[in-house]
């Protein structure tokens, strides 16, 4: 299967949707790397999902890429996925990557945060001062923070940080951005991503029991109505 065939796929989805020309979207990929994880990442199927959320990507914005982070108790960022890494990405860019950080627990607020920053705060800066004191540290605003953004939040178990996640949850209702929450696996009820799927307007839930699951179920399960409706609106 080409990336050519998956937006073919992705296209076909959103067509029943009513919503064949999407507005541009960044598409940003948060995907857990905690121990539990392990046999997804060596088994093939994390590249096998990261191949059709590239197909995501470049259906939603003309530039193909896709923003990675990787999280468990910290996040790490490897280097954006482009079309040229469909079929290569994962063993090049994370699990052959030294400085992602993996296995582990999980915490969903530092990757959360990382997201916000990218795409609506900026990055930290910090400047001036004497000898080391009175420095200033201030956020930088992104250069397309005008353009909304689509997160696809990928985990198999829940997090230890609630209130801290809950907290940046609720603060992103401000920017344009919707999280499509995916639990993936049958150990949890994902109880704390299914309520804030369910009390925030630009958050969404879903559930694979495992990721083999087919492309057509995939897009079907991201690219929901309420996902759509949420697009028209901006």
């Amino acid at each position: 299967m080409s990336l050519i065939d998956l937006k073919k796929k992705t296209r076909i989805v959103l067509e029943k949707r009513a919503l064949p020309q999407p507005p541009r979207c960044r598409v940003g990929l948060c995907i857990d790397i905690s121990g539990s994880m392990h046999n997804e990442y060596q088994d093939g199927l994390v590249q096998e999902t990261v191949d059709r959320l590239l197909a995501v990507a470049g259906t939603f914005d003309d530039n193909g890429e896709m923003e990675v982070w990787t999280f468990n108790q910290k996040y790490s960022t490897p280097p954006v996925a482009r079309a040229a890494d469909f079929g290569n990405y994962v063993k090049k860019a994370i699990l052959d990557n030294p400085d992602v950080d993996k296995w582990g627990g999980t915490n969903y607020a530092p990757v959360m945060n990382a997201v916000l920053d990218t795409y609506f705060r900026g990055e930290r800066v910090t400047s001036g001062g004497f000898l080391g004191m009175f420095k200033k540290t201030e956020q930088r605003a992104p250069r397309d923070i005008h353009i909304p953004a689509l997160c696809l939040f990928i985990t198999d178990g829940d997090n230890t940080d609630e209130a801290e996640a809950e907290k940046i949850l609720r603060e992103a209702r401000q920017h344009q951005i919707y999280w499509q929450l995916i639990g993936i696996g049958t150990d949890t009820d994902f109880r704390f991503i299914k309520k804030m799927a369910d009390d925030l307007p630009n958050a969404g839930f879903c559930h694979f029991p495992s990721l083999r699951v087919s492309d057509e179920a995939i897009y079907e399960a991201l690219l929901t109505s309420e996902l759509c409706d949420w697009l028209r609106k901006l």
